[in-house]
């Protein structure tokens, strides 16, 4: 065991030898450039051993009085002591002496080898991992603050400055605006990363800092309104601004709200689009200002690009239509053109179903009457083929209107055996397959 340290003592410190000559000029004098090489390569070999007790007083000397000498002595440093706070946890005072030193490592690693956002970062997620109490965040908070400013754009920071920030929040440390300010410009800084890479570690952090904003109850409809109200009305050409606002004021539910309807007006007049307009439609339905909304509808169908979306709008179309007037022909159209755009729409399927439940009146004789509960079950049993999901409900419909087939004596009196091809009349002007209930 003695002559493998030697061995490993004796290639560290050529190693050293030979990263010398690169400061030779820091040190002052020959006497400072061995000594630093001698704690070095005794401290390093206890430290990859991982015994850092006996490691700690060798690094302290190069660290405090050779830091320029390499960046991995920060490095070890931080893990050694990681390590030595954990052991101290009980002892509440060592530990706060022992992370402000930690504190001051990290500082002092910027101050010799730059990489400022990085080694600020570690800073701030070093510093909660050692003292989570709210109350005492400030060292911590500011670190990762700053890492920010430096252009930290790593998922674990921001996710840790949008849950520290609703923390202090709930402390009544920080109020609703900081919060509300926070989350835009982590939501900005975040979907500038995405744009530079595709990593998934920044989605997942999305996802978590938009929860994190959600479920702090900071953007409630008075605070949004106090906070953006005055900035939007000074600012009403600021299409970034007013698409934020409106986006915030759409996810806190405040869609009644009179800041609600400018926004999403001004959004339509700066850049008339297929979600804005959709956003016009459903604010004057929310109104019942339903001509209004069939005509904003008509405009966000002949704007989208994407058949899904445009699918969801033809269905609201025709739901909308079916609502305001006795057009059941109009309706289908809207219906059939939902499920064009994606075949998966079963709930255009379904509603064509309903439509031919209702269409009995086209038929003054009660058999006809009854051949077009066949042309409706056909849609349900396609509603639920196009969306599993709609399952349970298609077969309460398809077992209640079964019921109201006609009878194999019916059947047999108008000449038609059961499995037989067969045109429902009127508008329906479906084929369908003879069935007895």
């Amino acid at each position: 065991m003695k002559k493998l340290i030697l061995k490993g003592s004796i290639l560290v410190f050529l190693a050293c030898m030979g990263a010398s000559d690169m400061f030779a000029q820091q040190f002052e004098s020959e006497e400072d450039s061995l000594d630093c090489l001698r704690n070095y390569s005794l401290y390093y070999e206890y430290y990859r051993q991982g015994d850092y007790e006996r490691a700690f007083p060798y690094w302290e000397t190069v660290y405090e009085e050779y830091p320029f000498f390499r960046r991995s002595v920060f490095i070890h440093g931080e893990r050694m002591l990681d390590a030595k706070l954990e052991e101290l946890e009980e002892d509440k005072e060592e530990h706060e002496k022992l992370l402000e030193e930690a504190m001051r490592l990290f500082d002092r690693r910027i101050e010799y080898h730059g990489d400022e956002a990085n080694v600020l970062g570690r800073k701030g997620r070093f510093y909660f991992r050692h003292n989570n109490v709210i109350e005492e965040a400030g060292p911590g908070y500011q670190a990762l603050e700053e890492a920010l400013e430096a252009g930290n754009r790593s998922a674990p920071v921001m996710v840790l400055y949008m849950n520290v920030t609703v923390g202090k929040f709930h402390a009544d440390l920080l109020d609703n605006e900081d919060v509300i300010n926070t989350y835009v410009h982590l939501s900005d800084l975040i979907n500038e990363a995405i744009e530079e890479t595709d990593n998934d570690d920044l989605f997942e952090a999305k996802d978590v800092v938009e929860d994190l904003f959600a479920d702090s109850n900071a953007a409630d409809c008075d605070a949004l309104i106090d906070i953006f109200g005055e900035r939007v009305e000074e600012s009403p050409e600021d299409k970034e601004l007013i698409s934020r606002v409106h986006d915030l004021l759409d996810e806190a539910g405040c869609t009644e709200e009179d800041l609600y309807y400018y926004t999403t007006e001004r959004l339509y007049e700066m850049d008339p689009s297929a979600s804005s307009a959709m956003n016009l439609a459903r604010m004057h339905r929310a109104i019942d200002e339903l001509e209004t909304t069939r005509e904003y509808l008509k405009e966000a169908i002949e704007l989208e690009e994407d058949s899904s979306n445009r699918s969801r709008y033809y269905l609201e179309l025709a739901e909308l239509v079916n609502n305001l007037e006795d057009d059941p022909e109009l309706v289908r159209e809207y219906a059939r053109n939902a499920i064009e755009d994606d075949e998966s729409n079963g709930q255009a399927y379904m509603l064509i179903g309903h439509l031919y439940t209702e269409a009995t009146d086209c038929f003054e004789d009660e058999f006809e009457q009854e051949t077009v509960y066949w042309a409706a079950v056909d849609k349900f049993i396609e509603a639920k083929e196009a969306d599993p999901e709609l399952e349970e409900r298609a077969n309460e419909f398809i077992e209640a209107y079964e019921a109201r087939f006609p009878d194999q004596e019916t059947l047999f009196f108008h000449d038609f055996e059961i499995g037989e091809s067969y045109t429902v009349g009127c508008w329906i002007n479906e084929t369908t397959t003879v069935r007895a209930r």
